[in-house]
C-alpha cells in the first residue's frame, strides 16, 4: 500500500513537471486568457460582444436600448459592437468616441464609489453626451440612486476612479 501511494505521488509530481516544462519556453503574454471578456478594462460578457449586443448608436438616436444584429457588427479597439442597421454602424465607425459607453461599460455609480459593478444595459442615462450605464437588479436600482445624488459630484468621482482603473 505504501509503495502504491509513493508511486502515485511520484507520477503526480512527474506530470506536474511536464506540464510546467511545456510552457517554460512560452512568454507569459501567450498564456493569458483568450476570452474577449478580458479585453482591456472593458466590461464585456463572456460572448465578448459589448453592451450585451445592444446598439450603442440607438441609445442616442432613439433614447432607448435596441438590440443590434450580428450582421451589422463592427470592432473598435478590439471590442465588438452590434448595430441595428448599416447606417448606425457607419455613424459609429465615423465617430466611435461619441457612442462608446462611459467607464468601459461599467456601472457609473459603481465608478463613483470606486468599484466595478456590472450593468443592466437597459438601465442607462445620457449625461453631457456620454452614455452612462447602471446596475439594476432586485436589490438595487443604481440609476435611481444616481438621480437622487449630486450628479456633477458623482461624475467627478467616477471620472477620477476610471482614470485609475483603466490604465
Amino acid at each position: 500500500m505504501k509503495q502504491r501511494i509513493v508511486a502515485t505521488g511520484f507520477l503526480t509530481a512527474l506530470s506536474a513537471v511536464f506540464a510546467v516544462s511545456a510552457f517554460a519556453d512560452k512568454p507569459m503574454s501567450d498564456m493569458q486568457p483568450t476570452s474577449r471578456a478580458y479585453l482591456h478594462s472593458y466590461n464585456l460578457p463572456s460572448t465578448g460582444i459589448a453592451l450585451e449586443g445592444y446598439c450603442p448608436v440607438a441609445y442616442f438616436a432613439v433614447n432607448k436600448p435596441v438590440k443590434g444584429k450580428a450582421e451589422f457588427a463592427s470592432t473598435y479597439d478590439g471590442v465588438t459592437y452590434h448595430f441595428v442597421s448599416n447606417d448606425a454602424k457607419m455613424l459609429f465607425e465615423k465617430e466611435p468616441q461619441k457612442y462608446l459607453p462611459a467607464y468601459g461599460g461599467w456601472c457609473a455609480l459603481g465608478m463613483a464609489i470606486e468599484d466595478k459593478l456590472p450593468v443592466d444595459p437597459t438601465s442607462f442615462k445620457i449625461v453631457n453626451g456620454r452614455l452612462m450605464l447602471f446596475l439594476k437588479n432586485p436589490g438595487i436600482d443604481a440609476l435611481k440612486v444616481w438621480n437622487d445624488g449630486n450628479e456633477a459630484e458623482l461624475i467627478a468621482k467616477a471620472d477620477a476612479h476610471w482614470k485609475k482603473v483603466s490604465k
